[in-house]
Protein backbone atom coordinates (compact mmCIF):
# COMPACT_ATOMS: atom_id res chain seq x y z
CA UNK A 1 0.00 0.00 0.00
CA UNK A 2 2.45 2.30 0.47
CA UNK A 3 4.69 1.86 -2.67
CA UNK A 4 0.87 2.45 -4.12
CA UNK A 5 1.01 6.36 -2.09
CA UNK A 6 4.40 6.65 -3.34
CA UNK A 7 3.35 6.15 -7.27
CA UNK A 8 0.51 8.43 -6.79
CA UNK A 9 2.60 11.21 -5.39
CA UNK A 10 4.84 11.48 -8.11
CA UNK A 11 2.12 10.83 -10.63
CA UNK A 12 0.81 14.46 -9.31
CA UNK A 13 4.35 15.98 -8.83
CA UNK A 14 4.39 15.21 -12.77
CA UNK A 15 0.89 16.34 -14.04
CA UNK A 16 2.22 20.09 -11.92
CA UNK A 17 5.53 20.64 -13.92
CA UNK A 18 3.45 20.36 -17.28
CA UNK A 19 0.54 22.73 -16.09
CA UNK A 20 3.10 25.46 -15.04
CA UNK A 21 4.69 25.21 -18.92
CA UNK A 22 1.56 25.36 -20.67
CA UNK A 23 0.87 28.84 -18.20
CA UNK A 24 3.87 30.11 -19.39
CA UNK A 25 3.52 29.40 -22.43
CA UNK A 26 0.32 31.76 -22.65
CA UNK A 27 1.75 34.67 -20.89
CA UNK A 28 4.20 34.76 -23.64
CA UNK A 29 1.76 34.31 -26.10
CA UNK A 30 -0.13 37.15 -24.85
CA UNK A 31 2.71 39.39 -24.50
CA UNK A 32 4.14 39.02 -27.91
CA UNK A 33 0.64 39.82 -29.06
CA UNK A 34 0.49 42.88 -27.67
CA UNK A 35 3.92 44.06 -28.61
CA UNK A 36 2.42 43.78 -32.42
CA UNK A 37 -0.51 46.26 -31.56
CA UNK A 38 1.92 48.80 -30.52
CA UNK A 39 4.55 48.85 -33.41
CA UNK A 40 1.46 48.22 -36.07
CA UNK A 41 1.53 51.22 -38.55
CA UNK A 42 -1.32 52.83 -37.21
CA UNK A 43 0.32 53.96 -34.27
CA UNK A 44 4.04 55.55 -36.15
CA UNK A 45 3.57 58.97 -37.28
CA UNK A 46 5.22 59.76 -40.52
CA UNK A 47 5.38 62.26 -42.93
CA UNK A 48 2.35 63.76 -43.83
CA UNK A 49 0.82 66.36 -45.71
CA UNK A 50 1.04 70.01 -44.61
CA UNK A 51 -2.67 70.83 -45.05
CA UNK A 52 -3.64 67.72 -42.26
CA UNK A 53 -4.58 67.50 -39.44
CA UNK A 54 -2.05 65.45 -37.61
CA UNK A 55 -4.08 64.81 -33.87
CA UNK A 56 -6.94 63.72 -35.90
CA UNK A 57 -5.58 60.65 -37.78
CA UNK A 58 -3.29 59.50 -35.37
CA UNK A 59 -3.34 59.09 -31.39
CA UNK A 60 -0.58 60.59 -29.71
CA UNK A 61 1.72 57.69 -28.76
CA UNK A 62 4.96 58.01 -27.30
CA UNK A 63 7.23 55.33 -28.63
CA UNK A 64 10.50 54.23 -26.56
CA UNK A 65 13.74 55.50 -28.92
CA UNK A 66 17.21 55.89 -28.82
CA UNK A 67 18.63 59.37 -29.28
CA UNK A 68 21.92 60.45 -30.64
CA UNK A 69 22.46 62.95 -27.56
CA UNK A 70 21.27 61.76 -23.83
CA UNK A 71 20.73 65.65 -23.20
CA UNK A 72 19.75 67.65 -26.21
CA UNK A 73 18.07 66.49 -28.98
CA UNK A 74 20.69 68.56 -31.24
CA UNK A 75 23.62 67.41 -31.92
CA UNK A 76 26.15 69.66 -33.60
CA UNK A 77 30.15 69.42 -34.19
CA UNK A 78 32.54 71.91 -32.81
CA UNK A 79 36.10 72.57 -31.50
CA UNK A 80 35.90 74.87 -28.45
CA UNK A 81 33.97 77.48 -30.32
CA UNK A 82 31.11 77.14 -32.23
CA UNK A 83 32.13 77.56 -35.43
CA UNK A 84 30.16 80.38 -37.53
CA UNK A 85 28.68 79.10 -40.89
CA UNK A 86 29.65 81.15 -44.10
CA UNK A 87 29.01 81.33 -47.68
CA UNK A 88 31.09 78.23 -49.59
CA UNK A 89 30.82 76.02 -46.17
CA UNK A 90 29.65 72.55 -47.23
CA UNK A 91 27.20 70.81 -44.36
CA UNK A 92 26.10 67.27 -44.00
CA UNK A 93 22.49 67.75 -42.21
CA UNK A 94 20.73 64.80 -40.74
CA UNK A 95 17.59 63.82 -39.29
CA UNK A 96 17.78 61.02 -37.11
CA UNK A 97 15.08 58.07 -38.26
CA UNK A 98 14.68 59.49 -41.65
CA UNK A 99 17.57 58.46 -43.76
CA UNK A 100 15.46 59.89 -46.78
CA UNK A 101 16.34 63.24 -46.10
CA UNK A 102 20.21 63.14 -45.23
CA UNK A 103 21.69 66.34 -47.39
CA UNK A 104 24.71 67.86 -48.15
CA UNK A 105 24.23 71.18 -48.71
CA UNK A 106 26.91 74.37 -50.15
CA UNK A 107 25.69 77.28 -48.14
CA UNK A 108 25.27 79.92 -51.41
CA UNK A 109 26.32 83.51 -51.41
CA UNK A 110 23.12 84.66 -50.04
CA UNK A 111 23.62 82.39 -46.66
CA UNK A 112 21.03 79.92 -47.53
CA UNK A 113 20.82 75.73 -48.24
CA UNK A 114 18.27 73.87 -49.93
CA UNK A 115 16.86 71.26 -47.84
CA UNK A 116 13.83 68.80 -48.47
CA UNK A 117 10.42 70.02 -47.53
CA UNK A 118 11.35 73.09 -46.37
CA UNK A 119 13.23 74.54 -49.19
CA UNK A 120 15.67 77.52 -48.44
CA UNK A 121 16.68 78.05 -44.93
CA UNK A 122 19.57 80.90 -43.97
CA UNK A 123 21.71 79.76 -41.72
CA UNK A 124 25.11 82.05 -42.19
CA UNK A 125 26.19 83.52 -38.76
CA UNK A 126 25.11 80.80 -37.28
CA UNK A 127 26.88 78.41 -35.53
CA UNK A 128 26.12 74.33 -36.16
CA UNK A 129 24.07 74.09 -32.92
CA UNK A 130 21.76 77.16 -34.10
CA UNK A 131 20.95 76.27 -37.40
CA UNK A 132 20.42 72.51 -36.36
CA UNK A 133 17.77 74.25 -34.32
CA UNK A 134 16.26 76.56 -37.23
CA UNK A 135 15.68 73.37 -39.89
CA UNK A 136 14.46 71.37 -36.41
CA UNK A 137 11.46 74.33 -36.21
CA UNK A 138 10.98 74.49 -39.46
CA UNK A 139 10.40 70.68 -39.79
CA UNK A 140 8.25 70.27 -36.97
CA UNK A 141 6.11 73.49 -38.40
CA UNK A 142 3.63 70.31 -40.00
CA UNK A 143 6.45 67.87 -40.94
CA UNK A 144 7.78 65.59 -39.00
CA UNK A 145 7.15 65.21 -34.57
CA UNK A 146 9.92 66.23 -32.45
CA UNK A 147 12.47 66.01 -34.93
CA UNK A 148 16.57 65.91 -34.49
CA UNK A 149 18.71 67.59 -36.77
CA UNK A 150 22.67 66.51 -36.62
CA UNK A 151 24.88 69.25 -38.44
CA UNK A 152 28.78 68.73 -39.66
CA UNK A 153 30.77 70.51 -41.96
CA UNK A 154 32.39 68.25 -43.98
CA UNK A 155 34.69 71.35 -46.13
CA UNK A 156 35.26 74.78 -44.10
CA UNK A 157 35.32 77.51 -47.04
CA UNK A 158 34.13 80.88 -45.87
CA UNK A 159 36.69 81.65 -42.93
CA UNK A 160 40.17 82.72 -44.30
CA UNK A 161 42.99 84.00 -42.61
CA UNK A 162 46.42 85.92 -43.92
CA UNK A 163 49.35 85.00 -41.89
CA UNK A 164 52.64 87.81 -43.17
CA UNK A 165 55.75 87.74 -41.92
CA UNK A 166 58.48 86.04 -40.27
CA UNK A 167 56.76 81.97 -40.48
CA UNK A 168 57.80 79.51 -42.82
CA UNK A 169 54.72 79.57 -44.59
CA UNK A 170 53.05 82.79 -44.90
CA UNK A 171 50.13 82.98 -46.56
CA UNK A 172 46.11 82.25 -46.92
CA UNK A 173 44.97 79.90 -44.91
CA UNK A 174 40.98 78.39 -44.53
CA UNK A 175 40.40 77.96 -41.08
CA UNK A 176 39.10 74.50 -40.12
CA UNK A 177 37.03 74.98 -37.06
CA UNK A 178 37.48 77.22 -34.42
CA UNK A 179 41.67 77.94 -34.25
CA UNK A 180 43.82 79.81 -31.31
CA UNK A 181 46.25 81.86 -32.38
CA UNK A 182 49.45 79.27 -31.77
CA UNK A 183 47.46 76.70 -33.48
CA UNK A 184 47.47 79.17 -36.49
CA UNK A 185 51.47 79.63 -35.98
CA UNK A 186 52.01 75.57 -35.78
CA UNK A 187 49.64 75.76 -39.12
CA UNK A 188 51.92 77.81 -41.51
CA UNK A 189 54.86 75.94 -40.05
CA UNK A 190 56.13 78.13 -37.05
CA UNK A 191 57.92 80.71 -36.65
CA UNK A 192 61.33 81.91 -37.95
CA UNK A 193 64.44 81.93 -35.91
CA UNK A 194 64.04 86.06 -36.88
CA UNK A 195 60.89 86.40 -35.54
CA UNK A 196 59.94 89.48 -32.78
CA UNK A 197 58.12 89.45 -29.63
CA UNK A 198 55.19 90.73 -31.05
CA UNK A 199 52.26 89.83 -33.26
CA UNK A 200 49.37 92.04 -34.39
CA UNK A 201 46.25 90.99 -35.35
CA UNK A 202 44.35 93.35 -37.71
CA UNK A 203 40.38 92.38 -37.23
CA UNK A 204 37.46 94.17 -38.89
CA UNK A 205 34.94 95.23 -36.07
CA UNK A 206 31.62 96.98 -36.59
CA UNK A 207 33.16 98.87 -40.08
CA UNK A 208 36.41 99.68 -38.01
CA UNK A 209 39.94 97.73 -38.26
CA UNK A 210 41.43 96.90 -34.68
CA UNK A 211 45.06 95.93 -33.95
CA UNK A 212 45.31 93.69 -31.31
CA UNK A 213 48.98 92.91 -29.80
CA UNK A 214 50.30 90.16 -29.08
CA UNK A 215 53.57 89.48 -27.00
CA UNK A 216 54.96 86.27 -28.51
CA UNK A 217 57.52 85.57 -25.87
CA UNK A 218 55.69 85.86 -23.15
CA UNK A 219 53.12 83.82 -24.99
CA UNK A 220 55.29 80.62 -25.98
CA UNK A 221 57.05 80.57 -22.59
CA UNK A 222 54.03 80.85 -20.39
CA UNK A 223 51.09 79.58 -22.40
CA UNK A 224 48.65 82.88 -21.26
CA UNK A 225 45.49 81.53 -22.50
CA UNK A 226 44.54 85.23 -22.02
CA UNK A 227 47.30 85.99 -24.93
CA UNK A 228 46.29 82.67 -27.03
CA UNK A 229 42.56 84.41 -28.66
CA UNK A 230 41.12 83.00 -30.79
CA UNK A 231 41.30 83.91 -34.70
CA UNK A 232 38.29 84.76 -36.67
CA UNK A 233 37.59 84.53 -40.32
CA UNK A 234 39.05 87.76 -42.34
CA UNK A 235 42.01 88.80 -39.31
CA UNK A 236 45.07 89.38 -40.57
CA UNK A 237 48.09 88.12 -38.39
CA UNK A 238 51.12 89.91 -39.29
CA UNK A 239 54.42 88.65 -37.45
CA UNK A 240 57.28 91.18 -38.09
CA UNK A 241 60.83 89.92 -38.05
CA UNK A 242 62.92 91.02 -35.07
CA UNK A 243 65.23 93.85 -33.76
CA UNK A 244 68.56 92.59 -34.77
CA UNK A 245 72.36 93.95 -33.09
CA UNK A 246 75.86 93.81 -34.51
CA UNK A 247 79.18 92.55 -32.56
CA UNK A 248 82.02 92.49 -34.21
CA UNK A 249 85.92 92.17 -33.26
CA UNK A 250 86.93 89.61 -30.55
CA UNK A 251 84.31 87.43 -30.43
CA UNK A 252 84.15 83.83 -31.87
CA UNK A 253 81.58 84.32 -34.24
CA UNK A 254 81.19 87.55 -35.04
CA UNK A 255 77.72 88.96 -36.89
CA UNK A 256 74.35 90.08 -36.12
CA UNK A 257 71.90 88.67 -33.21
CA UNK A 258 68.39 89.36 -32.49
CA UNK A 259 68.28 91.31 -29.58
CA UNK A 260 64.93 91.99 -27.53
CA UNK A 261 63.90 95.09 -25.47
CA UNK A 262 65.80 93.44 -22.66
CA UNK A 263 68.94 91.62 -24.30
CA UNK A 264 72.22 92.97 -22.47
CA UNK A 265 75.65 92.55 -23.85
CA UNK A 266 76.10 89.40 -22.23
CA UNK A 267 73.22 87.81 -24.02
CA UNK A 268 74.91 89.23 -27.48
CA UNK A 269 78.29 88.05 -26.53
CA UNK A 270 77.04 84.51 -25.36
CA UNK A 271 75.08 84.00 -28.97
CA UNK A 272 78.44 84.70 -30.72
CA UNK A 273 80.23 82.19 -29.53
CA UNK A 274 82.15 84.38 -26.45
CA UNK A 275 84.77 86.44 -25.96
CA UNK A 276 88.06 85.61 -27.76
CA UNK A 277 90.89 84.70 -25.45
CA UNK A 278 92.67 88.36 -27.15
CA UNK A 279 89.33 90.43 -26.29
CA UNK A 280 89.79 93.32 -24.35
CA UNK A 281 86.56 92.73 -21.78
CA UNK A 282 86.89 96.16 -20.12
CA UNK A 283 87.22 97.83 -23.42
CA UNK A 284 83.78 97.08 -24.99
CA UNK A 285 82.02 99.67 -26.85
CA UNK A 286 78.16 99.79 -28.36
CA UNK A 287 78.03 102.73 -31.53
CA UNK A 288 74.20 103.51 -31.76
CA UNK A 289 72.65 105.48 -33.84
CA UNK A 290 70.00 108.17 -31.91
CA UNK A 291 67.85 110.57 -34.35
CA UNK A 292 70.15 109.95 -37.10
CA UNK A 293 73.40 111.03 -35.19
CA UNK A 294 75.64 108.61 -34.16
CA UNK A 295 77.01 108.21 -30.65
CA UNK A 296 79.35 105.77 -29.09
CA UNK A 297 79.25 104.66 -26.20
CA UNK A 298 82.52 103.67 -23.88
CA UNK A 299 83.61 101.19 -21.60
CA UNK A 300 79.99 99.33 -21.39
CA UNK A 301 79.32 96.71 -19.40
CA UNK A 302 78.20 93.16 -20.14
CA UNK A 303 75.21 94.20 -18.20
CA UNK A 304 74.05 96.91 -20.34
CA UNK A 305 71.23 97.20 -22.04
CA UNK A 306 71.44 97.23 -25.74
CA UNK A 307 69.02 98.54 -28.77
CA UNK A 308 67.72 97.49 -31.88
CA UNK A 309 70.73 98.25 -34.71
CA UNK A 310 73.55 98.56 -31.78
CA UNK A 311 76.63 97.67 -32.96
CA UNK A 312 79.00 96.54 -30.07
CA UNK A 313 82.63 96.49 -30.66
CA UNK A 314 84.83 94.03 -28.65
CA UNK A 315 89.06 95.15 -28.31
CA UNK A 316 91.86 93.45 -28.46
CA UNK A 317 93.89 93.63 -25.87
CA UNK A 318 97.00 94.33 -25.72
CA UNK A 319 99.46 91.70 -26.69
CA UNK A 320 103.22 90.87 -25.67
CA UNK A 321 106.05 91.14 -27.70
CA UNK A 322 106.83 87.66 -26.72
CA UNK A 323 102.53 86.50 -27.98
CA UNK A 324 103.35 88.22 -30.92
CA UNK A 325 106.94 86.51 -32.28
CA UNK A 326 106.25 83.14 -33.17
CA UNK A 327 108.79 80.04 -34.69
CA UNK A 328 107.96 77.22 -35.93
CA UNK A 329 109.31 73.78 -35.70
CA UNK A 330 108.52 70.71 -37.44
CA UNK A 331 109.74 67.00 -38.60
CA UNK A 332 111.04 64.55 -35.81
CA UNK A 333 110.43 66.91 -32.70
CA UNK A 334 107.28 65.02 -30.57
CA UNK A 335 105.08 68.27 -30.77
CA UNK A 336 105.39 70.42 -33.54
CA UNK A 337 104.37 73.69 -34.15
CA UNK A 338 104.29 77.15 -33.97
CA UNK A 339 105.93 78.78 -30.38
CA UNK A 340 106.92 82.10 -29.11
CA UNK A 341 110.07 82.60 -29.65
CA UNK A 342 112.07 85.85 -29.09
CA UNK A 343 115.78 87.28 -29.61
CA UNK A 344 117.16 85.20 -26.37
CA UNK A 345 115.33 81.29 -27.51
CA UNK A 346 117.67 79.02 -28.22
CA UNK A 347 117.07 75.75 -30.38
CA UNK A 348 117.21 74.20 -27.45
CA UNK A 349 114.03 76.07 -25.63
CA UNK A 350 112.33 75.74 -28.72
CA UNK A 351 113.18 71.96 -29.03
CA UNK A 352 111.92 71.24 -25.13
CA UNK A 353 108.85 73.02 -26.06
CA UNK A 354 108.18 71.04 -28.60
CA UNK A 355 108.41 68.06 -26.42
CA UNK A 356 111.94 66.72 -27.24
CA UNK A 357 113.64 65.06 -30.10
CA UNK A 358 112.28 61.40 -31.48
CA UNK A 359 114.01 58.38 -31.40
CA UNK A 360 114.56 58.82 -35.20
CA UNK A 361 115.47 62.74 -35.22
CA UNK A 362 119.19 63.21 -37.04
CA UNK A 363 120.20 66.00 -34.32
CA UNK A 364 123.66 66.86 -36.50
CA UNK A 365 121.12 68.06 -39.54
CA UNK A 366 118.74 70.47 -37.79
CA UNK A 367 118.57 73.66 -40.41
CA UNK A 368 116.93 76.94 -39.63
CA UNK A 369 115.29 78.48 -42.52
CA UNK A 370 114.81 82.07 -42.25
CA UNK A 371 113.92 85.04 -43.94
CA UNK A 372 116.63 88.10 -44.44
CA UNK A 373 115.67 90.97 -46.48
CA UNK A 374 112.80 89.28 -48.42
CA UNK A 375 115.52 86.31 -49.39
CA UNK A 376 115.46 83.01 -47.81
CA UNK A 377 118.51 81.50 -46.51
CA UNK A 378 119.61 78.07 -44.88
CA UNK A 379 121.52 77.63 -42.02
CA UNK A 380 123.47 74.70 -41.11
CA UNK A 381 125.52 72.71 -38.73
CA UNK A 382 123.59 74.47 -35.93
CA UNK A 383 124.04 73.91 -31.87
CA UNK A 384 121.40 73.38 -29.64
CA UNK A 385 123.20 77.06 -28.17
CA UNK A 386 122.22 79.11 -31.31
CA UNK A 387 120.03 81.18 -30.96
CA UNK A 388 116.35 82.20 -32.86
CA UNK A 389 114.61 84.85 -34.59
CA UNK A 390 111.08 85.50 -35.31
CA UNK A 391 109.51 83.90 -38.15
CA UNK A 392 112.29 81.68 -38.13
CA UNK A 393 111.29 77.54 -39.07
CA UNK A 394 113.22 74.98 -37.49
CA UNK A 395 113.72 71.70 -39.40
CA UNK A 396 114.82 68.13 -37.66
CA UNK A 397 115.59 65.54 -40.23
CA UNK A 398 115.04 61.76 -39.81
CA UNK A 399 118.48 60.05 -39.27
CA UNK A 400 119.64 58.26 -42.28
CA UNK A 401 119.97 55.11 -40.86
CA UNK A 402 119.32 52.26 -43.11
CA UNK A 403 116.97 49.14 -41.41
CA UNK A 404 116.18 48.18 -45.10
CA UNK A 405 117.48 49.14 -48.43
CA UNK A 406 114.87 52.46 -48.81
CA UNK A 407 114.87 55.61 -50.99
CA UNK A 408 113.67 58.83 -50.00
CA UNK A 409 111.02 61.05 -51.54
CA UNK A 410 110.42 64.51 -50.42
CA UNK A 411 108.35 67.58 -52.22
CA UNK A 412 105.77 68.01 -54.71
CA UNK A 413 105.09 64.03 -54.49
CA UNK A 414 101.32 63.15 -53.30
CA UNK A 415 102.34 60.20 -50.92
CA UNK A 416 106.15 61.60 -50.07
CA UNK A 417 107.89 59.56 -47.88
CA UNK A 418 110.48 56.05 -47.94
CA UNK A 419 109.98 52.82 -50.18
CA UNK A 420 112.25 50.10 -51.28
CA UNK A 421 114.69 50.23 -53.44
CA UNK A 422 117.63 48.98 -55.03
CA UNK A 423 119.77 49.88 -58.01
CA UNK A 424 117.59 49.04 -60.02
CA UNK A 425 114.76 51.05 -59.65
CA UNK A 426 114.01 53.70 -61.41
CA UNK A 427 112.90 57.19 -60.77
CA UNK A 428 110.20 56.59 -63.01
CA UNK A 429 109.05 53.58 -60.31
CA UNK A 430 110.20 55.34 -57.38
CA UNK A 431 107.50 58.81 -58.57
CA UNK A 432 104.89 55.61 -59.27
CA UNK A 433 105.09 54.47 -55.50
CA UNK A 434 104.97 58.26 -54.32
CA UNK A 435 101.83 58.43 -56.15
CA UNK A 436 103.13 60.26 -58.71
CA UNK A 437 103.84 64.83 -59.33
CA UNK A 438 101.72 66.69 -57.67
CA UNK A 439 99.95 69.48 -59.78
CA UNK A 440 102.86 72.23 -58.58
CA UNK A 441 105.70 70.05 -58.95
CA UNK A 442 109.00 71.34 -61.43
CA UNK A 443 109.95 67.69 -62.86
CA UNK A 444 112.57 69.20 -65.06
CA UNK A 445 113.56 70.60 -61.16
CA UNK A 446 114.01 66.68 -59.50
CA UNK A 447 117.67 66.72 -57.73
CA UNK A 448 118.75 63.48 -55.72
CA UNK A 449 121.02 63.71 -52.73
CA UNK A 450 123.40 61.00 -52.04
CA UNK A 451 126.03 59.95 -49.89
CA UNK A 452 129.17 58.98 -51.63
CA UNK A 453 132.12 58.23 -49.84
CA UNK A 454 130.72 60.09 -46.21
CA UNK A 455 130.29 63.40 -48.52
CA UNK A 456 126.77 64.56 -50.10
CA UNK A 457 126.25 65.14 -53.40
CA UNK A 458 123.51 66.81 -55.69
CA UNK A 459 122.34 65.21 -58.74
CA UNK A 460 120.62 66.97 -60.95
CA UNK A 461 119.37 67.04 -64.51
CA UNK A 462 117.36 63.95 -63.76
CA UNK A 463 114.92 62.06 -65.92
CA UNK A 464 112.55 59.37 -65.07
CA UNK A 465 114.95 56.64 -66.11
CA UNK A 466 117.60 57.81 -63.78
CA UNK A 467 118.33 54.41 -61.68
CA UNK A 468 118.71 54.70 -57.98
CA UNK A 469 120.77 53.59 -55.12
CA UNK A 470 119.58 52.95 -51.33
CA UNK A 471 119.65 55.99 -49.26
CA UNK A 472 118.92 57.87 -51.86
CA UNK A 473 117.25 61.22 -51.18
CA UNK A 474 115.03 62.70 -53.89
CA UNK A 475 113.59 66.43 -53.74
CA UNK A 476 110.45 67.19 -55.92
CA UNK A 477 111.05 70.67 -55.98
CA UNK A 478 107.63 73.63 -56.92
CA UNK A 479 107.43 75.08 -59.99
CA UNK A 480 108.19 78.63 -59.95
CA UNK A 481 104.39 79.87 -60.25
CA UNK A 482 103.65 78.56 -56.51
CA UNK A 483 103.48 82.17 -54.93
CA UNK A 484 100.41 81.90 -56.92
CA UNK A 485 99.23 78.87 -55.45
CA UNK A 486 96.33 78.75 -52.84
CA UNK A 487 94.38 76.35 -50.56
CA UNK A 488 90.98 76.64 -48.51
CA UNK A 489 89.89 76.79 -45.45
CA UNK A 490 86.11 76.30 -44.16
CA UNK A 491 84.14 75.36 -41.32
CA UNK A 492 84.45 76.38 -37.81
CA UNK A 493 87.45 79.36 -38.15
CA UNK A 494 87.24 82.70 -37.84
CA UNK A 495 88.15 83.72 -41.37
CA UNK A 496 87.44 81.22 -43.72
CA UNK A 497 88.39 81.69 -47.36
CA UNK A 498 91.35 81.49 -49.76
CA UNK A 499 95.19 81.55 -48.65
CA UNK A 500 98.71 81.41 -50.59
CA UNK A 501 100.26 78.24 -49.57
CA UNK A 502 103.28 76.47 -50.72
CA UNK A 503 105.06 73.62 -49.74
CA UNK A 504 105.96 74.09 -46.46
CA UNK A 505 102.45 75.38 -45.40
CA UNK A 506 101.12 73.28 -42.54
CA UNK A 507 97.92 72.91 -41.22
CA UNK A 508 98.83 75.29 -38.22
CA UNK A 509 99.45 78.21 -40.53
CA UNK A 510 96.74 77.52 -42.40
CA UNK A 511 94.43 77.95 -39.30
CA UNK A 512 96.29 80.96 -37.99
CA UNK A 513 95.75 82.65 -41.49
CA UNK A 514 91.67 81.93 -41.19
CA UNK A 515 92.08 83.80 -37.44
CA UNK A 516 92.22 80.23 -35.50
CA UNK A 517 89.52 78.56 -34.31
CA UNK A 518 86.14 79.33 -33.71
CA UNK A 519 84.48 78.68 -29.75
CA UNK A 520 82.64 75.39 -31.59
CA UNK A 521 85.42 73.80 -33.48
CA UNK A 522 86.05 69.90 -33.77
CA UNK A 523 90.14 70.65 -33.53
CA UNK A 524 90.63 66.72 -33.64
CA UNK A 525 88.28 66.07 -36.19
CA UNK A 526 89.77 68.17 -38.95
CA UNK A 527 89.99 66.67 -42.63
CA UNK A 528 91.72 67.25 -45.62
CA UNK A 529 90.28 67.22 -49.40
CA UNK A 530 92.99 66.59 -52.08
CA UNK A 531 92.54 66.16 -55.57
CA UNK A 532 94.19 63.19 -56.73
CA UNK A 533 95.35 62.30 -60.93
CA UNK A 534 91.42 63.21 -60.73
CA UNK A 535 89.98 61.94 -58.36
CA UNK A 536 88.77 63.50 -54.54
CA UNK A 537 90.51 62.07 -51.70
CA UNK A 538 89.82 62.86 -47.99
CA UNK A 539 92.75 62.90 -45.79
CA UNK A 540 91.89 61.95 -42.01
CA UNK A 541 93.82 61.70 -38.51
CA UNK A 542 95.58 65.74 -39.62
CA UNK A 543 97.91 67.11 -37.01
CA UNK A 544 99.07 70.53 -36.66
CA UNK A 545 101.87 70.05 -38.93
CA UNK A 546 100.50 68.28 -41.59
CA UNK A 547 101.92 69.49 -45.35
CA UNK A 548 99.56 71.25 -47.59
CA UNK A 549 99.27 70.64 -51.16
CA UNK A 550 98.17 73.88 -53.73
CA UNK A 551 94.21 73.91 -54.16
CA UNK A 552 93.75 71.37 -50.78
CA UNK A 553 90.88 72.46 -48.73
CA UNK A 554 90.99 71.96 -45.48
CA UNK A 555 87.63 70.88 -43.28
CA UNK A 556 86.78 72.39 -39.82
CA UNK A 557 83.91 70.66 -38.83
CA UNK A 558 81.73 72.25 -35.80
CA UNK A 559 81.78 69.53 -32.38
CA UNK A 560 78.43 68.81 -31.11
CA UNK A 561 79.17 68.37 -27.26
Amino acid sequence: MLKNRTNCLKSDATNLFFLLIIALCLVLLAAASASCNIGSPDNIQGIVSKNQTVSSRVPKITLPSFSPSQHSKTTAVKNMVDYSIGAGDVLSIKVFDHEELTAKARVTQAGTVDFPLIGEVHVAGLGTTAAAHRIESALANGYIIDPQVTIFIEQFKSKKVVVLGAVYNPGLVELNGSINLLELISQVGGLKDNAGETAIIKRQENGTQKDIPINLDRLIKTGDPQLNIQILGGDTVAIAEGAVCFITGEVNQPGKYLCGSDSTVFNIVTRAGSLTEKALESGIKITRTVNGIKQIMQNVTQDTVVQADDVIFVPQRPVSKEEETQCFISGEVNRPGAYPCSGKTSILKLLTKAGGLTDNALESGIEINRQVNGTKRVLRNVDKDTLLQREDVVIVPASAVKKNADCFIAGEVNRPGAYPCSRKTSMLKLLTRAGGLSKNALESGIEINRQVNGRKQVLRNINKDTLLQPDDVVIVPASAAKNEAVCYITGQVKRPGAYPCGRKTTVLKMISLAGGFTGIAAESSIEIKRIVNGKKQVLEDIDDVTLLQPEDVVVVPESFF
